[in-house]
């Protein structure tokens, strides 16, 4: 968990990176067309905003996919405290379970005591 929380920081911030120099980018070709250039270089400007808009796209598709592996991680934590709850409860029954018969085998243990030695005087 605590790695995909990590990477996705990660991813996040190399979106804003992006997002910062896709920024720059733009008022690079504003200043550029305001010059009057090329049509060359306008497609050229048009590249590269495409491959802004690419890498934006799949730094988006990795982010979605990390949520959905955090989300599946925390399913999975989810389950086993679940599991773990029920363990516990199972292993505190058995443990009483115990001590009541530990209990029981006193509990005879001292009226067989008791009887043998009312048993004993009686037979004297």
């Amino acid at each position: 968990m605590a790695n995909c929380i990590a990477e996705k920081q990660m991813i996040e911030q190399k979106k804003f990176d992006l997002e910062l120099s896709e920024r720059e980018y733009a008022m690079h070709v504003q200043n550029l067309l305001n010059t009057g250039e090329t049509h060359a270089e306008m497609k050229q400007f048009s590249e590269g905003k495409k491959y802004y808009r690419n890498n934006k796209k799949r730094l988006d598709s990795q982010i979605a996919k990390l949520n959905e592996e955090m989300q599946r991680i925390q399913l999975k934590l989810v389950e086993a405290m679940k599991e773990r709850k029920i363990m516990d409860k199972l292993k505190e029954r058995a443990f009483q379970a115990f001590i009541e018969s530990i209990n029981e085998a006193d509990e005879k243990l001292i009226e067989e005591v008791v009887n043998f030695s009312n048993n004993k005087r009686d037979g004297d």
